[in-house]
């Protein structure tokens, strides 16, 4: 499965992301910086870490550095890159790359641009002894009136399967949860 071929019609629905796990010392204990999302981009208000979108011709972990270099006012030298974390590809074709490393800036001295509301940071001490509530959703089939039932073997009785999403929630102020928390998790789990 490493070599996996996928075919073109479906690589070129897939939306390619990077994200970078900031460790950052606070009071002498390793934490992880996260930000808030401020209302000018997509998905105001929520948890995430720094990244956005590979670009045309870019690695992912040139993007990941990028994108935390931009979100986060930082210049090269402030980054100290330190491994690759995990990936995760979702049914909406979002793949996204986490990768980690260690801002080397004391916590008052990190200002964000406009993506950014705030930023706040979690002990990893804390992470590695509070793991995530997993909430187990199904996905649920939503089909139109016109849904051609009479077409498939026994109808409106078809047995679809049932396909489940794990959803994780930190219980944090502001609570990490969703693609982040699973982002989280994965990072934390490496460290033991």
């Amino acid at each position: 499965m490493k070599n996996l071929l996928v075919d073109d019609e479906f690589y070129d629905k897939i939306r390619n992301y990077a994200v970078l796990i900031p460790i950052i010392e606070v009071d002498g204990k390793d934490h992880i910086l996260f930000e808030v999302r401020s209302q000018n981009i997509t998905q105001p208000g929520e948890v995430s870490f720094p990244g956005g979108r590979v670009e045309m011709g870019e690695t992912f972990k040139k993007a990941a550095i990028r994108e935390t270099m931009e979100e986060l006012l930082l210049d090269y030298e402030d980054i100290e890159y330190l491994g690759y974390s995990s990936m995760i590809l979702n049914s909406s074709y979002t793949h996204v790359k986490s990768f980690y490393g260690r801002l080397h800036k004391n916590i008052s001295e990190i200002k964000y641009n406009e993506e950014v509301e705030r930023v706040f940071t979690v002990d990893i001490d804390y992470l590695k002894n509070h793991s995530p509530i997993v909430y187990r959703s199904p996905y649920k089939l939503d089909f139109p009136e016109d849904f051609p039932f009479d077409k498939i073997p026994h109808g409106r009785k078809y047995n679809f399967a049932t396909v489940y999403k794990e959803l994780y929630f930190y219980d944090t102020d502001p609570v990490i949860w969703g693609l982040t928390a699973k982002l989280l998790k994965n990072f934390i789990e490496r460290l033991d």
